[in-house]
């Protein structure tokens, strides 16, 4: 009897039901074009999650915490520009990112005192500073790519780990179970999700969301400056145009698994399965040759999707939250 409600349980999850989606999604690829599950297909998927992916990370951090940071890309992108001026002044690649990491940790640092000292709304505050930054690469670049000549540097963008999955795509699955561990076994895991779930019961459990939320912005803003690096590193050059709007993707893989818009709920394993998700639709409408403007017409479509699940979603738990309240005064 156990086992039976064990499996309702696991049938009836929103993971289970996103990777039933994930499977019919590649399945239909696969019929339509046979090489879609071909491995240099399958290591370009990986290739193109691996950005908004890592970023995923932060974000969902984040929005679980009841915030949003809509920076996070072009701050990615800044930080494949700077690290690129580094190199070039001949700067051996590990202190060249300390550097562009520290960058990140400022401009989480801008974002939190923003959100959470002078109480704007992190939506407009971090749309401002991301405009602010997609003018600023391009003075500084004067709009031009940034070569990048350190071959050791390379070798984190092109190293393959067991010959499928490409370096920067195995560090997201890294960070994914590391935050993944944070979030369901650990105490600051639980004041993340009490922040973003009811501030006001936050702060009588004595925790400080302002405080949780600081934390994640510098957080945030450093693994997005993580994955502008490794994107430099893949392309060999800084450009001030690259991962502009994987913050979109990252939102939408992370509302896709289930992670609360509004804060509160999620986790990385919906992450992980919204990501591959979103992904492998994207690359299944290259495969089959669908023009590049329906692909961010599909994106869009894509968000919205993902966008009205978390409404009912959110909308059902509140409806329980209130009859059980209901039950419990009765």
């Amino acid at each position: 009897m156990e086992n039976r409600n064990g499996i309702r349980r696991i049938v009836g999850s929103k993971n289970f039901t996103l990777v039933v989606v994930w499977a019919l999604i590649v399945i239909l690829f696969q019929i339509i074009n046979k090489n879609y599950l071909s491995t240099d297909n399958i290591r370009n998927i990986f290739n193109s999650a691996f950005v908004s992916g890592t970023i995923a990370v932060g974000m969902s951090c984040l929005l679980i915490s009841g915030q949003i940071d809509l920076s996070a890309g072009n701050t990615g992108m800044m930080a494949g520009v700077i690290i690129a001026f580094l190199l070039q002044t001949k700067m051996p690649w590990v202190p060249a990112l300390l550097i562009t990491l520290c960058f990140g940790a400022a401009v989480g640092l801008l974002n939190a005192f923003f959100a959470n000292v002078l109480n704007f709304m992190s939506f407009i505050s971090t749309l401002a500073i991301s405009t602010a930054f997609a003018g600023l690469s391009l003075v500084l670049t004067n709009a031009q790519n940034i070569a990048i000549s350190n071959r050791s540097f390379w070798e984190l963008g092109s190293t393959n780990v067991l010959s499928i999955f490409p370096l920067p795509f195995f560090i997201t699955i890294i960070l994914l179970l590391i935050y993944g561990f944070i979030l369901s076994s650990t105490r600051f895991g639980r004041r993340i999700y009490m922040a973003g779930g009811n501030r006001n019961a936050a702060r009588l459990a004595g925790i400080n969301p302002k405080k949780i939320t600081t934390i994640l912005f510098v957080n945030n803003s450093m693994i997005s400056c993580l994955a502008g690096a490794l994107m430099a590193a893949r392309m060999h050059m800084g450009s001030p145009t690259a991962i502009t709007g994987s913050d979109l993707d990252a939102i939408t893989a992370a509302v896709l698994g289930g992670v609360a818009f509004m804060g509160g709920g999620g986790g990385m394993l919906g992450v992980f399965i919204g990501l591959m998700l979103l992904n492998s639709f994207n690359n299944g409408l290259v495969v089959v040759g669908l023009d590049s403007y329906y692909q961010i017409i599909a994106k869009g479509v894509l968000l919205i999707a993902a966008l009205t699940l978390d409404f009912y979603r959110e909308k059902s738990r509140l409806k329980a939250l209130k009859e059980s309240k209901k039950a419990i005064a009765a």
